[in-house]
């Protein structure tokens, strides 16, 4: 009955791909494009498009006419498409939040155990492992190397860098292969580079677009030539709303703009030129690919294979986003021959215009079959124990820089809908931007407007928390923290405190919410990090190594534990090992305040004074409330004699903490120093 409910496709007759004959296995490429919308392509439309690498596709194989993702958001869409799931069952119900979990049955995981060799190609923070995504795949690239002169959060590689990542590493690999290629480009902030942006000028998601397009057809001709006879699918995680039913980006409204994605399949057994018209769903994409690869579909698949009978079924859609972060509304939505019914706060039913489902809802048709259809469906899922994720401030500001509030996964339904109030959206947006810029007075006045409409709701009392610890009100960041935690108990919030207990220097408490954290989600690697800076503080050497060894064994290669092991290298006195592992650890966190004091304290001890001083200025610039970082800038500048700069540096702590003893301590040192250099 379950499976019956979550979408078994009826067996009515319609043009589709055929399975294939016996043969040797075909290598299989998967083409992600984050954020593209599929009436921004040639082949589904738009005049504009410059996308020859899609044309040539759809014209030698089958294009999906009207294909929907899901889920507007990157993780949960992708954790659909490689298992054949929908959210309510394989439990990843946002960004941030939510891992998928080792339990799930992977493409990739199906593809390896077949024999082929499994490698991905990953644009962006959203799609790193860290996610869970790694499962089943031999080779995961998802490197974000960054300058450290980079002013903000763009976390992501440009296609070029991905195509050339993969054909280096596929060069020379044989057959047959399942090669994954994430290309993240569309994505806002919209920035194509030339030619692009002048071909595209006043249109730079049409650049973006057209910029993914050509390195795809440069990944296309490599491919083809090494693995001939292959198959090839193309598609999105989700669209983008420009504007929309009043959504710029994604993430909150379920609309054609964020739902309708391409889909573009060729390979053998495929038909050539074909247009099919019938719903399809990124759940379908798993069962596709394997019937594909003459391989069978397992049991738990959701999705219909799209090789063979196509007939008449709806589609399964969500947006919790507005619930996690605002308190609003979940909203729900079932896709299907002839248009979409969308429940939040309200129900609606929206008619069909050709491939594209209207954006204004008709509320005169009676659509109470497909609200009892919807009611079922949600009855009947199951959905997994949710495998948590937890993440520190810095992985937080990630995620928010990239358009995500950030939010609590355990908020209860609002009854607000989405729909109603996506005006405010963007006022999120304003106060993270300006966050970032430290403009904290644009900050306060795009949050007092947040709170005045959404009051009380878990994302926006998480921005006044923000502030806080920005205007350097560090107590009262803790407990706006605390309450927070007290609502809806998880690894973020518990990391956020201890990272400000932590810049405090109060390393017992800081000790204690990292072992918090851990207990939350058990593999985060912030977590275990902090436990081990904990007890290197509190001068637990022994301890310090023993926790370092357990959880290096864990993530030998991950940035906060390489910056753990330049700690523990440097208190062995091996400044020179320190040196390279903390400039490693920096080149992959450049604008990580823990990291650049790592590195002084590295530079500190290999005698370079100067350098050191100025890469602990940069990480209190990055984060003036870091109190550790302050003094001890202070006593470096002492020991050197730039009194002057001692006592500037000192200043704006002991104004705010005057009750402070290593505060009050250091701020006489310096005005007795540079007394003494006057001649006072």
């Amino acid at each position: 009955m379950i499976a019956a409910l979550w979408g078994l496709l009826a067996c009515s007759p319609g043009s589709a791909p055929t399975a294939p004959t016996p043969r040797a296995r075909p290598s299989v490429l998967l083409i992600t494009l984050d954020t593209t919308r599929a009436d921004r392509l040639g082949p589904y439309g738009h005049p504009l498009a410059e996308t020859p690498a899609y044309d040539a596709l759809a014209a030698a194989g089958t294009l999906f006419a009207r294909a929907y993702s899901v889920c507007p958001l990157t993780i949960p869409a992708h954790s659909s498409l490689f298992t054949g799931r929908y959210p309510p069952s394989h439990g990843v119900r946002d960004n941030g939040d939510f891992v998928l979990g080792p339990e799930a049955v992977t493409l990739a995981e199906r593809f390896r155990d077949a024999g082929y060799r499994t490698a991905a190609f990953t644009a962006a923070f959203p799609t790193q492992s860290r996610w869970g995504f790694d499962q089943g795949f031999d080779t995961y690239h998802d490197p974000l190397e960054r300058l450290p002169t980079q002013l903000d959060w763009r976390d992501e590689r440009p296609a070029d860098a991905v195509v050339d990542d993969a054909l280096e590493t596929l060069a020379g690999v044989e057959g047959p292969v399942f090669a994954w290629v994430h290309l993240f480009d569309a994505h806002w902030p919209y920035e194509p580079p030339e030619p692009f942006k002048s071909r595209h000028a006043g249109r730079p998601y049409d650049g973006e677009i057209a910029f993914a397009a050509d390195q795809v057809g440069r990944l296309m001709a490599a491919w083809d030539a090494a693995y001939p006879d292959s198959v090839v699918l193309v598609t999105a995680d989700h669209g983008e709303g420009l504007g929309d039913g009043g959504e710029q980006t994604h993430g909150f409204l379920l609309h054609d703009g964020t739902l309708r994605i391409p889909m573009l399949l060729r390979g053998p057994g495929v038909p050539a030129g074909q247009r099919i018209p019938a719903p399809v769903s990124q759940v379908d994409v798993a069962p596709t690919l394997l019937e594909l690869a003459g391989l069978a579909v397992h049991e738990g698949v959701e999705g219909q294979s799209l090789v063979g009978k196509l007939g008449s079924r709806q589609l399964y859609s969500e947006a919790l986003t507005g619930q996690f972060n605002l308190g609003l509304a979940p909203l729900h939505a079932l896709t299907g021959d002839v248009g979409r019914y969308t429940r939040g706060g309200w129900g609606g039913w929206y008619g069909l215009d050709g491939p594209r489902v209207l954006t204004a809802p008709d509320l005169s048709r009676d659509a109470s079959a497909e609200d009892a259809a919807l009611t079922a469906l949600l009855a009947a899922a199951q959905p997994p124990d949710a495998v948590p994720n937890a993440l520190d401030a810095d992985t937080l500001a990630r995620l928010q820089a990239l358009g995500y509030v950030g939010g609590d996964p355990l908020a209860e339904a609002g009854e607000v809908d989405p729909r109603d109030v996506i005006d405010l959206v963007p006022l999120t947006w304003r106060v993270r931007q300006a966050l970032g810029r430290g403009q904290l007075d644009v900050a306060e006045q795009a949050l007092v407007k947040l709170e005045t409409r959404l009051a009380g709701t878990f994302g926006v009392d998480l921005l006044r928390a923000q502030q806080l610890r920005a205007l350097g009100r560090r107590g009262d960041a803790v407990e706006a923290l605390a309450q927070l935690y007290l609502r809806s108990p998880g690894g973020t919030l518990a990391l956020q405190l201890g990272d400000l207990y932590a810049t405090a220097g109060s390393w017992a408490e800081a000790r204690d919410w990292y072992i918090e954290a851990l207990e939350h989600n058990p593999m985060s690697p912030e977590a275990m990090a902090g436990q081990v800076r904990a007890a290197l503080a509190l001068g637990e050497l022994i301890e310090a190594e023993a926790l370092a060894e357990r959880f290096l064994a864990v993530y030998p290669d991950h940035a906060e534990l390489a910056l753990v092991r330049a700690e523990l290298i440097l208190s062995a006195g091996r400044t020179d090992e320190a040196l390279e592992e903390a400039a490693y650890a920096l080149r992959r966190m450049p604008r990580s305040p823990h990291a650049l004091a790592v590195h002084a304290r590295t530079l500190w001890a290999a005698g370079q004074a100067d350098p050191a001083l100025a890469r602990l200025g940069e990480a209190l610039r990055l984060d003036p409330t870091a109190l550790d970082h302050r003094l001890l800038r202070v006593e470096w500048l002492l020991e050197v004699g730039r009194n002057a700069e001692a006592s500037r540096a000192i200043a704006p702590a002991a104004r705010l903490l005057p009750e402070d003893a290593a505060v009050r301590a250091l701020s006489r040192r310096a005005e007795e120093a540079l007394a003494e250099e006057l001649g006072r």
